[in-house]
């Protein structure tokens, strides 16, 4: 269960300090989310204020909810979930390209570079004490 994001609420002034209960009293998944428009408003405004409040909490979020939440269109946000699916299909955990990783390299220099993996790699050795 992984919620959406948190949220501070803010009037505008800042992030506001809030006691957050220990264990959300409404568990809304993104799903429920998407049909909850047939529920009343009334409802649907308790749900809003809980979630602000961190008594709400929306699991499994939908491309749908993302998008609009998000203010971009479902089509972006599927494109970059498939990049991300690519990268990690590739070994690729941390989220940086290769591209990015040649940039990196031609920019700072393959000196640099080798310098910094010597230092990484080399073992550590004790120091001799110098006998007099």
């Amino acid at each position: 269960m992984k919620p959406l994001f948190s949220v501070s609420p803010s009037n505008g002034q800042g992030p506001q300090k809030k006691a957050i209960p220990a264990k959300p009293i409404k568990i809304l998944s993104g799903l429920h989310l998407g049909k909850v428009r047939r529920c009343a408003k009334r409802g649907r405004a308790q749900d809003a204020a809980g979630w602000i409040l961190g008594e709400v909490v929306i699991i499994d979020p939908t491309i749908k909810l993302a998008a609009s939440l998000f203010g971009i269109s479902a089509a972006l946000v599927r494109e970059q979930l498939q990049l991300r699916a690519k990268h990690h299909a590739d070994g690729n955990s941390n989220g940086i390209t290769d591209d990015v990783v040649e940039r990196i390299v031609a920019e700072i220099g393959v000196e640099r570079i080798w310098c910094a993996v010597d230092k990484l790699t080399s073992p550590e050795l004790p120091l001799v004490a110098a006998s007099s």
